[in-house]
């Protein structure tokens, strides 16, 4: 069953070949994969030349890191479009909606569709907040000038443990949150993979994502208000 199917298709047509669930399912296989690499850290030796693998390591949390964040994004943003595509047809949504931003279309969609919002100040569009900036920040990098001092250096170190520690967890955890949130609002399964379910197309999860996913229906639990 695909993820649209509860909803009333409004138009005579249907949206064909979505990439919600395929960017959703790189996201987490790369969070799973950053995961597994923080869990089982590669000391660093004293002589550089014999640190091949803490640097092959550190590439891999680099870079799995980086398609947790990015594909997180496209997620979102991809099922916003067919959301209100769906919902509220081709025209509508294109003419009135294309230009908001993908923070301003999680709040708009839902409430045009169901007559309520997400929460402005609730979990999941904070985090979503966190994941855009995050995500800006690597599709539009800038080098920093070198100031022959140790500032630059610091400045890199921080950055590095800000992503490994905030913006990479945040961007999956964002994913869950918005999609348990959503499915709360509508009362049946919205356009993002159902987590409640287990959703993922290899099986079982892998367990540190699970205790993640466990953590975000803590989360939604402690901050959803009910009607």
């Amino acid at each position: 069953m695909g993820t649209t199917e509860p909803f009333q298709i409004r138009d005579s047509w249907i949206l064909t070949d979505s990439m919600v669930d395929t960017y959703a399912e790189i996201a987490e296989e790369a969070f799973a994969q950053f995961l597994s690499q923080k869990a089982n850290p590669v000391t660093r030796p004293e002589l550089e030349h014999d640190a091949d693998a803490y640097h092959e390591q550190e590439k891999r949390k680099k870079v799995t890191g980086i398609k947790t964040i990015v594909f997180s994004a496209m997620a979102l943003e991809a099922a916003a479009f067919e959301f209100a595509t769906l919902q509220l047809g081709e025209h509508f949504a294109k003419k009135y909606l294309d230009k908001l931003d993908v923070v301003g279309k999680w709040l708009v969609i839902p409430r045009l569709v169901c007559g309520r919002s997400l929460r402005e100040d609730g979990p999941a569009i904070n985090g979503l907040k966190g994941l855009v900036i995050a995500r800006n920040a690597l599709v539009h990098h800038k080098s920093k000038e070198w100031d022959r001092s140790t500032k630059a250096i610091d400045t890199i170190k921080e950055q590095r443990a800000q992503f490994e520690k905030d913006q990479v967890p945040n961007a999956f955890k964002t994913l869950i949150l918005l999609s348990l949130e959503l499915n709360a609002v509508l009362k049946t399964d919205g356009p993002l993979p159902p987590f409640e379910d287990g959703w993922i197309h290899a099986t079982p999860r892998n367990s540190l994502v699970e205790q993640v996913v466990h953590r975000c229906h803590e989360v939604h639990r402690n901050n959803w208000r009910g009607d």
